[in-house]
């Protein structure tokens, strides 16, 4: 287990609505430890903080640099070639080793229902270029969990971030039961490596359809090599690049009619059921919708714009909202 001095880092930050949302974050990892809502637990979550030190899966954890996965961990920033570490597979996976679920973060400010977290990346932190500072902002408030992102660099990098929460409404030891809908029709096929191929396909006649609520298990029953290749739901389903906020995706459970509604503006949501999710949880108990851009738009020029600039700022917004 990995030791750290100081007992601030696993310092539970409680946040509330006021009302019947309470959050707990950790500033290790930017993690959200846990999420509930009319004191049900809406999330797969570990009552010792000292579980966060590892988290193996990434529970509630900020990601980045970069989210998702970039192939054979390589891109290219104005004719530089950069290398990262493989750590899933050939591929980089949601920023190296030691990404940003791995650090600590500086707690700038906090009140009762908002807290701001801060971190600055030093340049070629797990291979990445620049230095990163970076602000989040996690808030409480009318039965929403809202994270607000700012990063501003020095030299030219790659930013994405998204946050890993895995929602159960219900507490079951399945997601089948629970009912999801994405609001949009086209997702990124992935290869044996998850990364993805070169063109989005529709969902229409699928078991990628979830325009209309469809029920998970029944969708991770149906054959189809694309649930072959991610081992159930791995997919990023893939909405307009234009900033705005926009509702992505519903997840409801029918044993206590608790919806939780993704709202981003992000370009993409990660649809992910917890394929390999291991002790104390089990595979399949939970699942995640990460907004965040999509996987190796670095090396796709037809897909969102990766990088930043030191003259820009990156700004996005991703909102839990839970109603019933």
């Amino acid at each position: 287990m990995t030791s750290i001095a100081s007992d601030q880092p696993l310092q539970v930050i409680q946040l509330s609505d006021g009302q019947n949302l309470i959050a707990e974050i950790l500033p290790f990892g930017a993690i959200i430890k846990s999420i509930k809502f009319k004191k049900q637990e809406m999330t797969l979550s570990v009552d010792d903080p000292q579980y966060y030190l590892e988290n193996p899966f990434y529970l509630g954890a900020t990601v980045g640099r970069y989210a998702n996965r970039i192939a054979k961990g390589r891109f290219s920033l104005s004719g530089t070639q950069y290398q990262l570490e493989a750590n899933n597979g050939p591929n980089s996976l949601h920023g190296g080793v030691k990404g940003f679920n791995k650090v600590l973060w500086q707690v700038t400010k906090q009140t009762e229902s908002e807290v701001e977290l801060y971190y600055c990346s030093p340049d070629g932190e797990q291979g990445f270029p620049g230095e990163l500072q970076v602000w989040q902002t996690i808030s409480a408030k009318n039965g929403e969990l809202t994270l607000h992102f700012k990063a501003i660099t020095n030299k030219e990098t790659l930013v994405n971030f998204t946050n890993h929460c895995y929602f159960n409404l219900d507490g079951s030891e399945s997601i089948n039961e629970h009912f999801v809908q994405i609001n949009t029709d086209r997702y990124l096929p992935i290869d044996t490596t998850s990364i993805p191929l070169n063109e989005a396909a529709l969902v229409c006649g699928t078991c990628f359809d979830f325009t209309k609520p469809a029920q998970v298990g029944e969708a991770l029953s149906a054959v189809h090599p694309q649930l072959e290749a991610g081992n159930g739901f791995d997919h990023c389903y893939i909405f307009n690049d234009d900033s705005s906020l926009k509702t992505m995706a519903t997840l409801t459970s029918p044993h206590t009619n608790v919806s939780l509604t993704l709202k981003s503006t992000q370009p993409g949501m990660q649809l992910y059921t917890a394929n390999f999710v291991g002790s104390p949880f089990k595979a399949r108990q939970a699942l995640c919708f990460e907004a965040q851009n999509w996987p190796d738009a670095p090396n796709r020029e037809n897909f969102p714009k990766a990088n930043l600039l030191p003259a820009e700022k990156y700004e996005q917004v991703i909102i839990y909202a839970f109603s019933e």
